[in-house]
């Protein structure tokens, strides 16, 4: 009887409910727009596809928790259209190339903020979120400023970094101008750490400037995010000899690369000597006990996230060289069922 009731409620009221979480309108558009004006709020738009994993996984984890639907139901007339159905025209209008991609307009429908990718914790969800009523982070906002003509280091740097989680077009182009029209000086701050973390492949001029400038940008930066962005740079390069990628390189050069990373005295490279061994498994195609062994050793250290990165890589890469069991032992090392739900298709 409880559940006849519930679903009478839901078609009567006009609304998606996620038990305690946020409550969808059943609208469109327009009519969610003419609910935002009376009742003084924004509208919230989850763009998905039946197909997007991701946007199920928001469905199922996050908009059903109650400290989401008590922030969302509060501010927010909220609905979800697909991309592929009834809102192809308004995902073209935005722009939209990945899923599931979040909009937020205000209540006479101009942009406000959005940003691209599933967030499975709730409270940094709602912290992406909550960007919307930041002029200094809100999409909308910087980017009207920007179209305007306004100029300034910040701003740029800022419009950047929300144009790049919009996934709506590539940046790089952008970003490789601004960056240029930096003296050296500018280029050591906070606000071109982005350019460095995600524009500055393995041996690039930018990767290079990066790590010759460290001192300077650990005193002005946190020190454990400078070293966890150089780290990343190392483990990622031998992550790809690993999954074979560079057969050119030899065995001298990864050991090598193996002492320049010790001496640029970066902590917590716990997981350095798995790589390392990853690699020259590859290119030996020899050493797998050994490089088992280094595993068994790494892993106490590690966290369950940096452990499931540095499985992510080294897995796929080697499975030609593992056998069943070693790829079976392996994976109940994997802590996110996710991450081992991409490694189990990637190598079967």
């Amino acid at each position: 009887m409880k559940r006849i009731i519930l679903l009478i409620l839901i078609v009567h009221t006009g609304i998606i409910s996620f038990g305690q979480g946020v409550q969808f309108a059943r609208t469109d558009l327009k009519g969610a727009l003419v609910q935002a004006q009376e009742q003084n709020k924004c509208v919230f738009i989850d763009f998905y596809t039946n197909w997007c994993a991701p946007c199920k996984m928001m469905d199922k984890q996050v908009f059903p928790q109650q400290n989401v639907g008590e922030y969302f139901n509060s501010k927010f007339i909220s609905l979800k259209i697909n991309a592929e159905k009834e809102g192809i025209q308004l995902a073209k209008k935005y722009g939209i190339k990945a899923y599931p991609t979040f909009v937020v307009l205000d209540k006479s429908g101009d942009l406000k903020h959005m940003f691209a990718g599933g967030i499975l914790d709730g409270d940094k969800f709602i912290g992406k979120v909550e960007n919307t009523f930041d002029p200094q982070k809100a999409f909308g906002s910087l980017k009207r400023r920007i179209e305007g003509g306004e100029q300034g280091i910040a701003l740029q740097a800022k419009y950047l970094q929300a144009l790049m989680n919009t996934h709506t077009e590539n940046p790089e182009p952008q970003v490789e101008s601004f960056y240029n029209s930096l003296s050296k000086e500018e280029k050591i701050s906070d606000q071109t750490l982005f350019i460095y973390e995600f524009f500055a492949p393995f041996g690039s001029e930018k990767a290079k400037f990066f790590e010759e400038n460290r001192a300077q940008f650990r005193q002005i930066l946190n020190t454990q995010k400078v070293d966890s962005i150089l780290r990343s740079k190392y483990e990622n390069y031998l992550g790809t000899i690993t999954k074979g990628y560079s057969q050119d390189v030899t065995i001298d050069e990864i050991q090598e690369t193996e002492k320049h990373v010790y001496s640029l005295g970066i902590k917590e490279l716990k997981s350095l000597p798995v790589m390392v061994a990853g690699a020259k498994v590859q290119l030996t195609q020899e050493g797998k006990e050994q490089f088992l062994k280094t595993v068994d050793q790494t892993i106490p250290s590690l966290t369950d996230n940096e452990k499931d990165i540095m499985l992510y890589q080294i897995i796929p890469g080697l499975k030609k060289l593992l056998s069943e069991s070693d790829k079976q032992y392996l994976l109940t090392l994997v802590s996110n069922e996710d991450v081992k739900g991409y490694i189990e298709r990637s190598i079967n």
